[in-house]
């Protein structure tokens, strides 16, 4: 039988956040053959058996929400991480397939002016921006329709990718939330099987099954088009009715 797709993703969210974490202060360096904490010390720390905890990163067990935050502790889980591992108990609602932009807030984001903003849908794919947002950023209209998401065009787009003065942080961050933005399982699509082919720095990033989930507002340090360094303040904004589409707006911080 077929494993479930939710137990499995979970599975391999952990294993990599154990391989990511310190390992016990009075560990022996040179007698350790594994990154971060063996099993058997999740376990420990979580109050699980060796063998639970084995299955839990294997896919075969549907672990309670109680055990999945005693995990979490164990690892030293951030708020987003152990959100996303709770979300993988639930039964998720599916973005839809061929999203149709919301019109009200598509006339928003041009009627924004000078502000640069972007309606953003699942996977951060790109429905509507401004002018403004062209200009800071990069021209969306001349990439096809469907390669314009956000964490593709971090990896394709030479004009997008020279904004940001820390390519490496957005990158990870975007990747993160397309992975927190689909709790159903790992997120699948023709692009993401393009870009493991062809970026080998994608694939990396990729394969880290790290996750960060949207929040309202953080700051990213961007290149300006005339050459010069700002800081600016990305405020994300959810529609009520429509949980996938996100408005995106840039203001300079204060």
């Amino acid at each position: 039988m077929a494993r479930d797709p939710r137990l499995a993703q979970l599975g391999a969210f952990l294993h990599a956040r154990r391989d990511e974490a310190p390992p016990p202060a009075d560990a022996d360096p040179g007698r350790r053959q594994v990154p971060g904490l063996r099993r058997a010390e999740v376990a420990a720390r979580a109050f699980v058996s060796d063998e639970y905890y084995t299955r839990i990163e294997q896919g075969r067990v549907l672990p309670s929400a109680d055990v999945v935050r005693r995990v979490a502790t164990a690892l030293e889980l951030d708020d987003d991480q152990t959100r996303y591992a709770l979300d993988l108990l639930t039964d998720p609602v599916a973005p839809p397939e061929n999203p149709q932009p919301s019109d009200p807030l598509c006339r928003l984001v041009e009627r924004m002016g000078d502000v640069p903003a972007l309606l953003v849908g699942p996977a951060t794919l790109i429905l509507a921006w401004n002018l403004a947002a062209a200009r800071l950023l990069t021209d969306f209209g001349a990439t096809p329709p469907a390669q314009r998401r956000f964490v593709q065009m971090v990896f394709t787009d030479p004009v997008l990718q020279s904004r940001f003065t820390d390519l490496e942080a957005m990158r990870r961050t975007v990747i993160g939330v397309v992975r927190a933005s689909t709790p159903a399982g790992p997120p699948a699509g023709d692009w993401i099987d393009e870009l493991l082919r062809t970026s080998p720095d994608f694939k990396a990033l990729w394969e880290r099954n790290d996750v960060v989930r949207p929040h309202t507002r953080i700051r990213v340090r961007l290149r300006m088009p005339d050459g010069g360094e700002e800081t600016w303040e990305q405020v994300v904004l959810q529609a009520v009715d429509d949980p996938h589409q996100r408005l995106v707006a840039l203001i300079p911080a204060a």
